[in-house]
């Protein structure tokens, strides 16, 4: 799993429209520079985001970005996905097309390995929820409380 720049910017740009929930939409402009994030950049992001259902759009005077439901019903895992088109790579997925072979496939001590890491961080994140995150549930000292979940 790689914390890419967009899974950053994404993250916080949805926590962001979670403190905003139930106010007016905030527009890319004020979103980029709150975050401090090219408002190109913002644009490509919550154009995913948006079509994952996760935000809307207003049009128009006041208009802007909202989240498409409660922030306690969106977590970090689908925002991820959106962003990412999934969380964790299985590895062994690379050697499923037929012009790559691993050599490993039919004895792989590993293999198992990677798809429960794999599961256990999907299941993390898909339990941590926007609201969480706007609260400030995980900040650092917080942090801790939650590694049970692991």
């Amino acid at each position: 799993m790689r914390i890419t720049s967009s899974t950053e910017y994404g993250t916080r740009l949805m926590v962001s429209l979670a403190r905003a929930h139930a106010q007016e939409p905030v527009s890319a402009d004020k979103l980029s520079q709150a975050e401090n994030v090219p408002v190109d950049y913002v644009n490509q992001i919550l154009l995913k985001l948006r079509r994952a259902g996760l935000v809307q759009s207003q049009r128009g005077q006041g208009g802007g970005y909202s989240l498409s439901r409660k922030p306690e019903e969106i977590t970090l895992g689908q925002v991820l996905r959106a962003v990412e088109g999934r969380i964790f790579e299985d590895v062994c997925e690379k050697y499923a097309s037929a012009d790559k072979d691993c050599h490993h496939q039919s004895a792989c001590g590993i293999s198992p390995v990677w798809k429960k890491l794999g599961s256990m961080i999907e299941q993390y994140l898909d339990g941590v929820t926007l609201a969480a995150l706007a609260e400030g549930k995980f900040a650092c000292g917080a942090l801790t409380a939650t590694r049970s979940h692991l």
